[in-house]
């Protein structure tokens, strides 16, 4: 009898399913998110100073230290690629159909733009390299034989995504309510700040720094619904 009775219960707890593989990542999605917005911003801020974006000075920038340019390089490749990766799980906030379009759209344009910034940054070893081992006539013609090459301007332009895709992804996401409406600000302030003006290190990254915001937010409601899908499970 108390054997039968407690079968029931020993059932129950054996079948109760299981989460997913996938949930275990959405976490560490997360604080890629978080992580990835930080290290841009670090790499933003280490990155060599020019005395204009001509392509001597250019040059001449990312060969005089090779150090800094390295460690900037880095930065940049790394938080590009946590926070294309990262995008991917960002739609996972999104439970009901409104908003769900644009946070699929923008998460995919993300992912692919971002990812690419990440394999394109790496480009800098190469051009303090030649501004190191060339003189600078034959750095400066060999940097833009390369620049006017077709196949990298599909490039350039594939990371666009990464700009405007994280926008179209806020957008979603204020949509379906995930989050409000006023993330969007520090994004369109962010870009509009930087395309206004000319690069410099420490202003861009400052720039850089208000529109992780967002991606903050976005990171910290990632890991949130983790928790809280553990919750219900328990």
């Amino acid at each position: 009898m108390t054997s039968d009775l407690m079968t029931p219960s020993t059932t129950t707890a054996a079948e109760r399913p299981a989460r997913s593989a996938g949930s275990l990542l959405l976490p560490i999605a997360g604080g890629a998110l978080i992580a990835g917005s930080l290290l841009y911003v670090a790499g933003m801020a280490t990155s060599p100073p020019a005395d204009s974006m001509a392509d001597a000075d250019y040059i001449a920038s990312l060969a005089r230290d090779p150090g800094q340019t390295a460690l900037s390089a880095l930065l940049l490749h790394y938080g590009n690629m946590a926070l294309g990766l990262a995008w991917l799980a960002v739609p996972t906030l999104v439970r009901g159909v409104k908003g769900r379009i644009p946070t699929i759209v923008g998460a995919l344009m993300s992912a692919i733009g971002l990812v690419t910034v990440a394999g394109f940054v790496l480009y800098d070893f190469w051009t303090g390299g030649i501004g190191r081992e060339l003189d600078a006539g034959t750095a400066e013609a060999l940097f833009g034989t390369v620049n006017a090459d077709p196949g990298l301007a599909v490039v350039g332009i594939v990371t666009v995504l990464g700009l405007v895709g994280p926008l179209i992804g806020y957008i979603g996401l204020a949509r379906a309510g995930v989050t409000s409406w006023w993330l969007v600000v520090p994004v369109v302030a962010s870009l509009a700040a930087s395309a206004a003006m000319e690069f410099q290190p420490l202003t861009f990254a400052a720039f850089a720094l208000v529109g992780a915001i967002p991606a903050v937010v976005v990171g910290l409601r990632i890991i949130g619904r983790r928790k809280a899908e553990e919750a219900v499970a328990v």
